[in-house]
């Protein structure tokens, strides 16, 4: 009774309402540089090919945790840790979604330069953001808070993304897109007076575990990846290096990535503790993946990882270019706003929670075929509506089936890579995963504008489906319909026999 008052004082407390608020930040600049930017640039009559194209720009999520050790490293002189580096990125995206708003796109390579530019800083930004905000949310919430104000939060982001989605398309369909852009940076502004009105978060006395300071090896790689990773952008966008060209520079990087993680000591994975943040960049980057190759065995971990990329790549290609498509068959962006984001966005929701509790009635491994499947055919919807042409039947039906799908694959997807983590590696493990889960969302969907501009849009939408076979045709070896027990050694822990697939 004591426990359900204290949760009861929780959820009413300024805390709670920080959350939601800082939530919303956090999710206000996502569709900016992506879904909502894309109709601004096709109302500008930008090639189809080029729009897609900004899905690179997204990385900076996808890469984050490489310089997620610097902002435990420096402390801004004013407000703390955490909120002081929610304030100076927040002041960051307001100032860089107003100079957004200040641009006019259009059909011309050094106006999209300059665009694409000013994306990049903003999903830097808003990915530091969310570094610094999932750090304050862990920080101020007790135990018997932790559950509420991860709800919370999650409430406020997808409200920011209902916002910059809905509303924001049918406001473009009234005033002009600077307009739209530039309240949503004064949106973005009033973060900041959240940030100062929040909770500080609380000193921790005589905690041994710190983190170390950067050494200077540690400062020469993130600046040689941070050199790397932008060049390689700059070079697609610039013409110097064709999307063929950057897929197999990237498949480079990454297995450079596997293979100096393989070649390190194992007896280093011995040093990790559960209770302590990474010591340094090489127990942030290459330790989690030596872990679980060791745990793994090369062969399987090596499928494992092609099938976190593959998985949704099907659902990644309707995503980036599905508001493009309805654009070309005449419907408005209020229409676009109110179904495809408003009532997609209620039945995502919908489709998270019953996946949830899909879940508890059946194991993770069935999840991933039955909701895999589902979320394949789901695409036919849309390509039922590029044969039919403009029908609001039509697209409600497949907006619906769509969002409810993609909710269902998110929920067995999270849980799936959650499973896959070792105890002592979870937060790192599973940004990891989830960045190389992003690479078909933010990378192999890149070219998908070229592509449904030469097959046309029947055709594209056929296309997804053949993409989404070679994750699905993975599920046997990387998730048997009927998992066997098997025993896991941990390097550090006793071994143990556990259903590595399964939900415990």
């Amino acid at each position: 009774m004591r426990e359900m008052q204290a949760l009861r004082q929780a959820v009413q407390s300024r805390k709670m309402g920080a959350l939601l608020l800082l939530g919303f930040a956090s999710g206000l600049p996502l569709f900016l540089t992506s879904r909502t930017l894309q109709l601004w640039m096709q109302d500008a009559k930008v090639d189809i090919g080029k729009i897609t194209l900004f899905g690179l720009l997204a990385l900076p999520y996808s890469l984050k945790f490489l310089w997620s050790p610097l902002l435990d490293r420096f402390i801004p002189p004013v407000l703390g840790g955490r909120r002081g580096w929610l304030v100076i990125t927040q002041l960051g995206l307001a100032l860089a979604i107003a100079l957004l708003a200040l641009q006019q796109p259009a059909q011309n390579d050094q106006v999209l330069q300059v665009l694409a530019i000013n994306c990049l800083i903003i999903t830097f930004l808003s990915s530091t953001q969310d570094i610094a905000g999932d750090a304050y949310r862990t920080d101020i919430l007790n135990p018997l808070e932790s559950k509420t104000g991860a709800s919370v939060w999650v409430l406020g982001y997808r409200l920011a993304l209902f916002i910059t989605s809905s509303l924001a398309l049918v406001l473009a369909d009234h005033i002009p897109w600077n307009g739209v852009y530039l309240l949503m940076a004064a949106l973005m502004a009033g973060s900041i007076l959240t940030t100062l009105w929040a909770p500080a978060e609380p000193k921790i006395q005589g905690n041994t575990q710190k983190a170390a300071p950067l050494s200077f090896k540690d400062v020469i790689f993130l600046l040689f990846i941070t050199v790397l990773v932008v060049g390689l952008i700059g070079g697609v966008f610039v013409g110097f290096i064709s999307l063929p060209v950057f897929y197999w520079l990237l498949a480079t990087l990454i297995l450079a990535w596997i293979v100096t993680s393989l070649l390190l000591p194992t007896e280093l994975l011995g040093e990790v503790r559960e209770d302590s943040p990474p010591q340094n960049l090489q127990e942030a980057i290459f330790l989690p993946f030596k872990e679980f190759f060791h745990r793994f065995g090369l062969p399987q971990a090596s499928v494992i990882l092609v099938f976190i990329i593959l998985y949704k790549l099907g659902d990644s290609l309707v995503g980036i270019t599905a508001n493009l498509f309805l654009r070309e068959i005449s419907f408005t962006k209020t229409e676009i706003g109110a179904i495809q984001a408003g009532m997609g966005f209620l039945a995502t929701t919908v489709g998270v929670l019953v996946g949830g509790v899909i879940l508890t009635r059946i194991n993770l491994n069935r999840s991933l075929w039955i909701f895999g499947i589902l979320q394949l055919f789901s695409n036919l919807g849309y390509y039922a509506l590029a044969v039919a042409g403009k029908d609001y039947s039509l697209l409600v039906l497949a907006v619906n089936i769509e969002n409810f799908s993609a909710g269902l694959v998110t929920v067995a997807t999270v849980a799936f890579l959650m499973n896959l983590c070792n105890h002592r590696f979870t937060t790192t493990q599973f940004a990891l995963f989830s960045s190389l889960m992003a690479i078909s969302r933010d990378v192999l969907s890149a070219p998908a504008g070229d592509w449904a501009k030469a097959t046309g849009w029947p055709s594209f939408f056929l296309l997804t489906l053949v993409a989404a076979l070679p994750g699905l045709l993975l599920l046997p070896l990387v998730a048997p319909w009927n998992p066997q027990p098997v025993a896991v050694s941990r390097p550090g822990l006793e071994e143990e026999e556990e259903d590595i697939w399964g939900i415990k």
